[in-house]
């Protein structure tokens, strides 16, 4: 049995990394490829510094500035590999188009 549940985690986290994703701790996801971190409240500039580096927070910030800090909405996102998630339902799917709940992002932001 623990040998069922080591390959478990084993194979969630390899398709993460393949994914380009990389979860820190609970409440937080980061998408290096994409060059900006989550948490349960959207994507966070202090969490991309944090995690990601300076240089990535000020591309981020860039990006924000692009869309106008009014226009940005930062409770919805798509990281690489297609995973979508919304804070305000508190909840990740696998892809914006299936709608299949992605069970360990949203416990990982959502605690869900």
């Amino acid at each position: 049995m623990k040998r069922f549940a080591l390959l478990a985690l084993l194979t969630a986290t390899l398709a993460a990394q393949a994914a380009g994703l990389e979860y820190y701790k609970e409440g937080a996801i980061c998408d290096r490829k994409s060059g900006f971190c989550a948490d349960h409240m959207g994507v966070s500039v202090a969490l991309t510094k944090m995690y990601l580096g300076e240089k990535a927070e000020q591309k981020l910030m860039a990006e924000i500035n692009k869309v106008g800090i009014q226009d940005f909405d930062a409770t919805t996102f798509t990281m690489r590999g297609g995973l979508t998630c919304d804070a305000k339902v508190k909840t990740c799917w696998t892809n914006r188009y299936d709608k299949k709940v992605d069970a360990k992002a949203t416990r990982t932001l959502f605690g869900q």
